[in-house]
């Protein structure tokens, strides 16, 4: 049954891969020119983030005209030396700092800041991401081409070293072929690091949810029942992220407690978008439906091991190995053909990483990202929805808030 029901996900899986892969293709072939620089308000929202929000107001200056720029930084109670190292800052750079004596949280902030700002374009942008002119040009044409997009927002590239971050940063491929697809209706997702939107559309559905654990998913949903569009580009911006292991914990169950949310919250978005409906729901079955394969696996493995250890007690090596072999070869030849498989669906994914030969060796990757990170990942998922089907109604920000 177990093989049965990860042949059937296989095949869905690479039917819906092969439409995401056109449908992002399509986006990404579109031309959109950016024939005039508009002004642009920046808000930077900073909580704790001393250390990096150097780098960040450098990467705007780098990224655009600077008499086009209005930035807003919101010190919002940060406890480290955010306000000293912004006012270090101001030396250099011509930007306006909203300082608050009590933490109010992201949404706050940037709806503050939005209220301040003078532009009709609005940038959010995390203080621990750094902006670069491809990407800022990216999100200003496609506003530039429909005047009906209401919002765009940029993938991350960590920017911090290590396993985990090179493993998220596959993770985020995965991420944006999926919701990159979207682009020729209209994305559901925002990656809230950096994303542009316009005054009238955050006006329009009120500003940033305080009470959405992703507030930047929900402001997604909200244009899309507020009639505007969202688009999702593909040019990365480089953004810290969680180096251990409960910091991402964490974040991966906020994420997907908050994306929850967001689809009880605003069903009439997704139910009269079938498009979007089986996108979202075949890639949540596939996601699952690997679970079971894998503790058989896991099982499996087991067995094999008591085997060993048994036989090895009593024979030699190579007639221990023989006989395992015997009883067990032709499974689990069979379970290593199907977990390589498995790991070359993965390869797209991996593939963004390899820029030049060099970097050939980077497709190893794929292995522990199918075999390991990506198995946990849907176990993360599982207890995040399971979080947020039991605690809807009490679920707050100030149980997992983004800061």
């Amino acid at each position: 049954m177990i093989d049965l029901v990860r042949q059937v996900s296989g095949i869905g899986f690479v039917g819906l891969m092969a439409a995401m892969l056109l449908l992002s293709f399509l986006d990404r072939r579109r031309k959109r020119q950016l024939t005039v620089k508009p002004a642009l308000s920046v808000l930077v929202p900073c909580y704790n983030d001393g250390a990096s929000v150097g780098d960040t107001l450098t990467s705007v200056y780098a990224s655009y005209d600077r008499d086009l720029l209005e930035v807003i930084v919101i010190n919002d109670a940060s406890r480290d030396d955010s306000a000293a190292r912004l006012e270090a800052l101001q030396r250099d750079y011509p930007f306006r700092v909203v300082t608050h004596a009590v933490n109010r949280g992201k949404s706050r902030c940037l709806n503050e800041a939005a209220r301040l700002a003078s532009h009709d374009l609005l940038l959010c942008l995390d203080a621990d991401t750094q902006l670069n002119p491809k990407a800022l040009t990216d999100l200003l044409a496609r506003m530039e081409s429909d005047r009906r997009l209401g919002a765009a927002s940029c993938p991350y590239r960590p920017a911090n070293r290590g396993v985990l971050p090179k493993m998220q940063e596959i993770e985020y491929n995965m991420l944006l072929l999926t919701q990159g697809a979207h682009n020729l209706t209209s994305a559901m997702a925002l990656w809230g690091g950096c994303l542009t939107v316009r005054r009238e559309a955050l006006a329009q559905v009120k500003g940033f949810s305080a009470h959405a654990l992703t507030e930047d998913v929900d402001l997604a949903f909200k244009l899309n029942r507020a009639g505007w569009r969202v688009e999702q580009s593909f040019v990365p911006v480089a953004s810290i992220v969680p180096c251990s292991f409960r910091a991402w914990f964490r974040q991966k169950l906020r994420w997907t407690s908050g994306g929850l949310q967001c689809y009880v919250r605003h069903a009439p978005v997704w139910m009269r978008n079938p498009i979007q409906i089986f996108f979202v729901f075949s890639y949540s079955l596939l996601t699952l439906t690997s679970i079971p394969a894998l503790f058989a696996d896991l099982r499996f493995g087991e067995h094999i091991v008591g085997l060993f250890r048994t036989l090895y007690d009593v024979y030699p090596l190579r007639a221990s190995l023989a006989q395992v072999y015997a009883s067990y070869g032709a499974d689990l030849i069979k379970r290593v053909v199907n977990s390589g498989a498995f790991c070359l669906l993965s390869v797209v994914y991996v593939l963004p990483l390899v820029q030049r030969t060099r970097d050939i060796l980077k497709l190893l990757l794929v292995v522990p990202f199918s075999l390991a990170y990506f198995p946990a990942y849907i176990l993360v998922s599982v207890i995040g929805i399971a979080i947020g089907l039991r605690s809807l109604r009490w679920l707050t920000p100030s149980a997992m808030r983004g800061w």
